[in-house]
């Protein structure tokens, strides 16, 4: 017998927080408070907790490690039954105090409840007052699930030119090719429900793929929910106001429509917000009939999945490039806007100042060092071969979820959703940790843009082999198989 219990609670930021900007830039309007989830599972034989958010910032490693832990702690579970998933939402501040993270998969820093901001101990409060609760409130459920589709709110952020070449698309690169373009998607929503006796709804897990990045702007954070927030709120207003949870899919190479508008950022917000709207309309559409699960047990399983990078670029061409990020930070710092456009396969909008670009380029001039050290100090035999993800499998009933902890391309999830054998999957990136954030499937491994070779953001990293994060997909689908 399934049994269910969940709770949401809000954390509202106050303004001049630190806010989501890489140059450290306090959260100008607080626009709505930030909602997170527990959800506690129980069949007889198991019990799991989900932890939601719509922070993108809970995702850094030793936080996720932290808050998991201690809702563990509280519920009396190991660490591996609580897993942490997060709607990757930048429009947020930080939870964390240090300003001189080490953002390396080589690091082993970790934190403690002092070491987090205001907002940082709310959260972990709100976390563990809800685990606290919610033993008590299990009750006998059962699991129904539907899937619609929703085309208006994302497109693929990914740009190719005509000689073959890759750009990462801002707002205003995508109003070149139309107002309404959006590209390859994945437009699959989906509801899950839980229902007690009454049939009267217990809570809901959600699930969509698209970066939340309407609201958000780089150089003048705010706090805002996003359309995957206000999305849950719509639903859950429909539904007697029950807790609803967010699942993030594979959106590596997917954004919502808007990011970087030159509009103000209360014209942005209500963009987010109308998002928002056309998907809670599109969840409510898919709660109205949704299909019973025939089982109603659960099943977890853990993975470690090796990703081998391809070798180490030579001295030659690292010391090039080096050369050529040099002179773009020169640049840079002399205000150079029309020669501050491009550098190192990487591209900037016009309403991006030569300040910001100047800290996107600064870590791949970080990133260009270490590699050469291997070559200058004769250490080739530790260049790093691979990274190791750990994914998770949950099953709950009839239902599949994948967590994979990094930002997966769409044509990743497209794999695990084909491949497997139950009626419904969802494969989620953003769960536990982000630290090496994108990871691209095979067919987009060999690109220079900004998604498909984020590894220059993070020593420890080089570029992905082939086939890649289709490896992640293939140990998915074997994992629910089994």
């Amino acid at each position: 017998m399934l049994q269910a219990a969940s709770e949401t609670f809000d954390v509202l930021p106050q303004a001049g927080s630190v806010g989501g900007s890489l140059l450290g830039r306090s959260a100008g309007s607080v626009f709505m408070p930030i909602q997170h989830s527990v959800t506690l599972l129980d069949d007889g034989q198991q019990r799991i907790c989900l932890l939601t958010s719509h922070s993108g910032g809970i995702n850094y490693f030793p936080i996720a490690l932290l808050y998991r832990q201690r809702v563990a702690d509280a519920l009396g579970l190991k660490l591996e039954q609580v897993l942490l998933f997060s709607s990757h939402n930048h429009s947020c501040t930080a939870l964390i105090q240090s300003t001189n993270i080490q953002w390396s998969i080589e690091s082993t820093q970790e934190i403690t409840e002092a070491g987090l901001t205001q907002e940082g101990r709310d959260v972990l409060r709100g976390f563990l007052q809800a685990a606290e609760r919610l033993p008590s409130r299990l009750v006998p459920v059962t699991l129904r699930y539907g899937l619609g589709h929703e085309r208006r709110i994302t497109h693929n952020r990914k740009g190719r030119r005509a000689d073959g070449s890759t750009y990462f698309m801002r707002e205003e690169d995508r109003l070149l090719l139309g107002v309404d373009f959006c590209g390859d998607i994945d437009d699959d929503a989906f509801v899950v429900g839980f229902f007690d006796e009454h049939e009267r709804p217990v809570s809901f897990l959600t699930h969509f793929t698209g970066h939340p990045v309407t609201a958000y702007h780089c150089e003048h954070p705010v706090v805002h929910g996003e359309f995957p927030q206000v999305a849950c709120d719509e639903l859950s207003a429909a539904q007697g106001h029950v807790p609803v949870c967010f699942l993030q899919g594979c959106a590596g190479d997917v954004n919502s429509k808007g990011l970087l508008s030159a509009k103000p950022a209360e014209e942005n917000a209500r963009d987010a917000e109308r998002f928002g709207r056309y998907l809670g309309d599109t969840f409510k559409q898919i709660a109205g009939s949704l299909k019973p699960s025939v089982r109603s047990d659960l099943g977890l399983a853990w993975r470690d999945v090796e990703l081998p990078f391809k070798e180490l670029p030579s001295l030659d061409a690292l010391q090039q490039r080096l050369q050529e990020a040099d002179a773009f930070l020169a640049r840079c710092d002399a205000g150079d806007d029309a020669g501050t456009r491009e550098c190192d396969g990487l591209n900037f909008p016009t309403n991006m100042t030569p300040c910001y670009r100047k800290a996107l380029i600064e870590p791949t001039r970080q990133w260009l060092l270490w590699a050469m050290k291997f070559h200058t100090e004769k250490r080739l035999a530790e260049v790093p071969r691979g990274v190791t993800l750990r994914i998770a499998a949950l099953r709950i009933g009839d239902v599949g979820i994948i967590g994979l902890p990094c930002e997966p391309f769409l044509g990743i999830g497209r794999q695990i959703k084909r491949g497997s054998p139950l009626p419904l999957t969802l494969p989620c990136g953003y769960m536990n940790a982000n630290d090496v954030n994108y990871v691209p499937d095979g067919p987009n491994s060999e690109d220079r843009e900004y998604v498909s070779s984020f590894y220059r953001y993070r020593p420890g990293l080089l570029p992905y082999r082939q086939p890649a994060g289709d490896l992640l997909a293939q140990e998915a689908v074997d994992m629910l198989k089994r």
